[in-house]
Order: C-alpha cells, then sequence, then structure tokens
C-alpha cells in the first residue's frame, strides 16, 4: 500500500480547480477536431485544451513539463533523488504518426529517416532536468495504461526501489487515433451518455493528470487493485462482462475487502455501446442495487491513456471538496436498479473503485481509500 500525497490535472476545462468547478457546475467544455477519412476531412466531438498542443515532440513535452512541475513543487528538494517518474500513455512517436500519414495520403513514395523519440525519452529528460531518480518508465496499455503506471509505482515502492513515485496520464490529440475510432464507428455525433439508452458513442479528449504517491502521512491510500488482460475481441468484453467481474473481484480479494465494502464506483463509462453494457453486466454481478456508482467523461471526455491518473485525480478532488460527482449525461439506465448518480451527492471520506475496462482486454479495477 502507498499513500497518495498530492495530484494535478490538466482538462479541456483547464487546470484542476478549472476542471472541479465545471463539476460542480455540471459544465461540459468540449468542441470539435477535424479528421481525415478516407481522403475527406470530417468534423468530431471533441475535448480539446483550450491552448492547443501542437503535433511535436517539443509542444508535447512542454505540456508534460508543466503539469509535472506542479507536482516536483510539492516535493523537498531532497526526496526528488528517491522519485521516479512513470508515464502510462497511449501515444505512440510523432515522427511515427507523420509516416503513416505520408504513406496513407500521398501517391508518391516518402523519403524517410528514422527521428525516434519516444515518451519515455521525455521521462528520462524531464527526470533530470527537476533532480529526480533516474529510473524512469512508460506504460502503454490503452486506456488502463495510466493506472496501470499506478499500479507498478506502488510496487516499486513496496519493493524500495524507489521512495516515491510521480505518476502521469498523458494523452494529446492524436489524427490518426481519432480516424481509427472514427472508422471503427465508435465516436458519437453528439456527446457522451455513459449507461444511458441513448449512447451513441465515445467523445475523445485531451488530458494530463499526475499523482504523487509515497509512504508519507496522508488521508488518501491506494490499497491495491488488479489487472489483466482478457477480452472477447481486440476491441471489447463480452457483453456478460466476465473479464470485468474478475478484475473487479480479485481487486477487492487482493485487499481481502467485500462489495459492500465499497463506498462507491467510479465506472470507467466510456458512452459505447458494448463497453458500457459490459460493465453495468459486470457490475451488477459483483455488487448488489444499492450501488453508487458514477462516470466522469462526461466533462472530460475520454483521455484515453490518461484516464486512469486523470479521472482518479478529479475523482479525489471532489470527495475532498465533500461531494461525489454525479453522471452528468444520463438518464435512462440500460439496466433496471442501477443507475448512476443523477445529483451530486454528499461525500467526504470512503473506499472506492475505479475502473478501467480498454482496448485488446486490458482491464485494471483500483481501490482507494480516504480517511475522515
Amino acid at each position: 500500500m502507498a499513500n497518495i500525497l498530492h495530484y494535478e490535472i490538466a482538462s479541456a476545462s483547464g487546470d484542476l480547480n478549472q476542471t472541479l468547478q465545471n463539476v460542480k457546475n455540471s459544465q461540459i467544455e468540449n468542441s470539435h477536431k477535424s479528421i481525415m477519412v478516407d481522403g475527406n476531412d470530417i468534423e468530431i466531438p471533441y475535448y480539446g485544451f483550450k491552448k492547443p498542443v501542437e503535433q511535436n515532440q517539443q509542444a508535447i513535452k512542454d505540456a508534460l513539463r508543466e503539469v509535472i512541475e506542479k507536482v516536483v513543487e510539492k516535493i523537498d528538494s531532497d526526496k526528488r533523488a528517491r522519485t521516479s517518474l512513470i508515464i502510462g500513455t497511449a501515444l505512440v512517436d510523432c515522427n511515427l504518426m507523420e509516416m503513416v500519414k505520408k504513406v496513407s495520403y500521398v501517391d508518391e513514395e516518402p523519403s524517410y529517416s528514422s527521428k525516434k523519440t519516444s515518451i519515455d525519452t521525455y521521462a528520462k529528460e524531464l527526470s533530470l532536468e527537476f533532480g529526480l531518480n533516474e529510473f524512469t518508465m512508460t506504460i502503454n496499455t490503452a486506456c488502463t495504461s495510466s493506472v496501470n503506471a499506478l499500479l507498478e509505482a506502488s510496487n516499486l515502492i513496496k519493493c524500495g526501489v524507489v521512495d516515491y513515485a510521480i505518476v502521469v496520464g498523458l494523452e494529446i490529440f492524436s489524427p490518426i487515433m481519432s480516424s481509427g475510432f472514427y472508422t471503427m464507428s465508435l465516436l458519437s455525433d453528439t456527446t457522451i451518455k455513459p449507461f444511458d439508452k441513448a449512447r451513441d458513442g465515445i467523445v475523445l479528449g485531451e488530458g494530463i493528470g499526475a499523482i504523487l504517491i509515497g509512504n508519507d502521512e496522508s488521508k488518501w491510500s491506494l490499497l491495491g487493485g488488479f489487472s489483466n488482460c482478457n477480452s472477447e475481441t481486440i476491441t471489447s468484453v463480452s457483453q456478460s462482462g466476465d473479464e470485468c467481474v474478475e478484475v473487479m473481484q480479485k481487486a477487492l480479494e487482493n485487499i481481502s475487502l467485500h462489495a459492500e465494502n465499497i463506498t462507491a464506483v467510479k465506472a470507467h463509462g466510456t458512452g459505447s455501446d458494448s463497453n458500457d453494457l459490459a460493465e453495468i453486466n459486470a457490475m451488477s454481478r459483483v455488487f448488489d442495487s444499492s450501488l453508487v456508482f458514477t462516470a466522469l467523461k462526461p466533462y472530460v471526455g475520454h483521455t484515453i491513456g490518461a484516464s486512469g491518473a486523470l479521472e482518479i485525480a478529479l475523482f479525489m478532488s471532489c470527495i475532498d471538496d465533500g461531494f461525489l460527482p454525479k453522471t452528468l449525461t444520463c438518464k435512462d439506465s440500460i439496466l433496471d436498479n442501477y443507475t448512476p448518480l443523477k445529483e451530486h451527492r454528499e461525500c467526504t471520506s470512503g473506499i472506492f473503485m475505479c475502473n478501467y475496462f480498454g482496448f485488446g482486454g486490458n482491464n485494471t479495477s483500483l481501490i482507494i481509500k480516504r480517511e475522515i
């Protein structure tokens, strides 16, 4: 077990405080992006940063630095050398994306020379810049990237490899990834409606979340969790939710808890047809109908690799402010007796499960606790 010492985010709504205020006021800050599909420009709903991050290495590194710096400022100088930087992301190298784009949409054969700079390169450079430990790691497991990074960071601290870790979830607009989601008919034309009968798909978003963990005293603790890789197809889990049931049950077993010990669940809630059905069916098999659950993507979009750290940080921020956030756009639940929160609910402490069920069968449940 590790404690959660500090957290920061950047979302389409702005910084942590600005995003929290939007959640409290039930506001959405999404816009549109242009993508190319079969040679045609298509406009899609998108939760983008107000100040766009350009599609180049330096701009992405600068965006990372801005959020990481806010966390590093909370770490005593003598502790920084014992702090590892771990990044979870679904991004791939910008130069590789540019090459794929050229091959796909240019008739003549383009020239190409490798300029690979991976996300882990940024981690190493920023660790050196901020005086952090030289041990860095980058995890790319689709939607579970940064929540798996949190589990790995906790293991590293438990094993004594480092004393602290800054876990960062990163997602910047990717035309190729967005086009892929569009081609698979997974994107909504309007907005995210998790667990609603009228849901029509995902709305993607940009985000950066950073969480500092260690053994120092804190009201928040990361109790543990479970991650597996199990799927019916490469893009979805079974509608019965068998794979999701497994990770939730084993997450509880790993820390000797029962379903009735969970105060509330932060659901993955993508708004896609199959994923929502699998998740809500799974929750109905693990928890009884008194379950309190909510989804945050209507506020920030589906930030893919960043969603682990970003949504957990935002969820904690809401509880620190005294409430569980409602699911903004669910009017008519797809499962009787299992309806996400329709109004903010007072809450200042408890044990919470945070779920992430992604592409390729990457499924993770993380359990966190806040003391009174």
